[in-house]
């Protein structure tokens, strides 16, 4: 049996995201399906209709109070964000709490990493839903080993921090056979996700060569997301990238500034 199996052979302790959740994210990538068939499947998930009005509702948009009908929400918030807000949704949902994890920061490190990646889609040219999805995931495998084999991932986090996912790999790789990313590209490829994304997971962090585009995004977002939700100063962000690809994404100075304070806007109308 392969090392990675010692986490899959266990079904019952696996996460498993709402069909429900991916055929509605699916629909709003088409645009042949009708607004109403939208609203109609969101009002079937209260707790998803009441996380849509809150965000149309929220001062990030400008409209507190105001949005009390799905149809105005969504024209509100735009596809993209109707889209980031189901998948996010869907997988909160989905995870249990695992030990030797703070959940909270879980999340905003996932969020924040997902809203830069998007930050970063749109500046290079990329999926922005894809972009957001993938950094939304990063940590998935990490969680999947504290839930799956809690004693092994109490071994894991006395050398390294439990919400460093890059810096983990190479001492699960020791301790366990097998990492986080490989965990949660194997997740993702049983939950059906895009090829691209599982590719991002397992590359993000390569030096040589280095990963396609997807996988720099990620590379660029999880190290300013682990450096901001860890309250270190910038200068940690750039040690914790390759300078070729900061070079090859065009970051400047002026970009990073003003892209920071758009990520922690759009991280707190999310968790509010």
């Amino acid at each position: 049996m392969r090392n990675l199996e010692r986490i899959f052979k266990r079904p019952v302790a696996l996460p498993t995201i709402s069909t429900v959740v991916l055929d509605l994210y699916e629909m709003t990538k088409d645009s042949a399906v009708p607004l109403s068939s939208i609203v109609k499947n969101i009002s079937a998930d209260q707790v998803l209709a009441a996380k849509v009005l809150r965000t149309a509702n929220s001062a990030y948009f400008g409209r507190s109070g105001s949005v009390s009908r799905l149809e105005d929400a969504i024209s509100t918030i735009g596809i993209h964000t109707l889209r980031t807000t189901i998948i996010t949704n869907g997988l909160m949902k989905a995870i249990p709490a695992a030990q030797g994890i703070d959940m909270p920061a879980y999340w905003k490190i996932g969020l924040h990493t997902a809203f830069m990646a998007s930050n970063l889609a749109a500046k290079t040219d990329h999926d922005r839903d894809e972009a957001f999805t993938t950094g939304l995931m990063q940590g998935l495998g990490a969680l999947l080993i504290h839930l799956v084999m809690p004693d092994q991932a109490k071994e894991v986090i006395q050398h390294v921090a439990p919400l460093d996912f890059m810096n983990r790999r190479e001492v699960e790789k020791d301790l366990l056979g097998f990492d986080n990313a490989e965990v949660g590209a194997e997740l993702l490829k049983r939950w059906k996700f895009p090829v691209a994304i599982q590719k991002a997971l397992l590359t993000y962090s390569n030096v040589e060569p280095l990963p396609d585009k997807l996988g720099q995004l990620l590379s660029v977002s999880s190290a300013f997301a682990f450096s901001v939700v860890s309250g270190l100063d910038e200068s940690s962000v750039a040690e914790r990238i390759d300078p070729n690809v900061i070079l090859r994404l065009g970051l400047t100075q002026d970009w990073w500034a003003a892209s920071r304070d758009r990520v922690s806007a759009s991280v707190n109308f999310m968790i509010v």
